[in-house]
């Protein structure tokens, strides 16, 4: 039995990592592209990603059963991003044959969002994988 003050690095562990920094990077992206209407979306990546990176230290910690933690996060993550994108996809639908000075805001956040959702479902299958090898 390992001991529980011991720091380590496993494939999760840096998976874990490379998603809550992705995550939070992709809240800045919104804003920088989109301005401050995509605020919700820096505050919403940022706590994920925030939420993410501490599975990872806690999982580096020692304390193995945040990984079951780490695949809820990003099951949950993935289906809210899925949700998101969708409605912001079904939004563009209906302002597109008008122009709508929104179009090229929302044309970029159903982009990140959608990226989003696709890592997040990326994530959530690598941890599957790590957790039954």
């Amino acid at each position: 039995m390992r001991n529980s003050k011991t720091m380590y690095t496993s494939p999760l562990v840096n998976l874990l990592l490379f998603y809550g920094l992705f995550l939070i990077f992709s809240g800045i992206v919104s804003v920088l592209f989109i301005g401050m209407k995509a605020k919700t979306a820096l505050i919403s990546g940022g706590t994920a990603g925030g939420l993410v990176l501490l599975t990872a230290f806690l999982i580096s910690g020692g304390a193995t059963v945040m990984a079951y933690g780490g695949i809820f996060l990003s099951l949950a993550l993935f289906v809210v991003f899925s949700w998101r994108a969708t409605k912001t996809l079904f939004r563009l639908f209906e302002i597109i044959p008008t122009g709508h000075e929104e179009l090229k805001g929302k044309g970029i956040a159903f982009l990140i969002i959608s990226l989003m959702a696709v890592v997040s479902l990326v994530v959530l299958l690598l941890q599957v994988v790590f957790m039954n090898a």
